[in-house]
């Protein structure tokens, strides 16, 4: 395989990793909930649900918290793509898409898609969900495509004579 072929292999899942993941941090600050003419974000949705008080010391209550996690785990997979542990990257894009997806998945499911008074807004979970279908399939990628990379590095430093 050609040198441009192969950077385009590595580069092509890397890209759509981060568009992925820069979709699914976006998503997040789009409206979720709307209560008559005010949209909250899901980090406002968060804070409402914790100072609401209906989860005191549950498990949920952590999960809830998590939330806020989530820009510094994309933030973490980022920089270490950047420093060169690929598949540590990948592997928590894929975590975080996992969970944004699953979180965004069921509140598009159950926004109805409608203009509504009180519930779930349609625009942060759905955008929320393409940016975690999106970064999964990217991370799936950089992880099968880096396998290849990663032999053939082994390879040349042996032809090399290198151990």
């Amino acid at each position: 395989m050609s040198e441009g072929k192969h950077r385009l292999r590595v580069a092509l899942p890397a890209a759509v990793t981060a568009v992925g993941l820069l979709t699914v941090a976006v998503g997040t600050f789009l409206p979720w909930f709307r209560s008559g003419a005010v949209l909250r974000d899901s980090y406002q949705v968060v804070g409402v649900i914790t100072s609401l008080g209906f989860l005191r010391g549950d498990v949920l209550e952590l999960l809830l918290y998590a939330w806020f996690g989530v820009v510094p785990a994309i933030t973490l997979s980022v920089v270490a793509y950047a420093v060169g542990m690929r598949r540590v990257s990948a592997t928590l894009g894929a975590i975080t898409a996992i969970i944004t997806g699953t979180v965004s998945g069921g509140a598009t499911v159950e926004s109805g898609g409608g203009d509504i008074a009180l519930g779930i807004a349609t625009t942060g979970p759905a955008t929320t969900l393409v940016g975690s279908v999106l970064a999964l399939v990217g991370a799936i990628g950089i992880v099968v495509f880096g396998r290849g990379s990663a032999r053939r590095a082994a390879h040349a430093r042996t032809v090399r004579g290198e151990p």
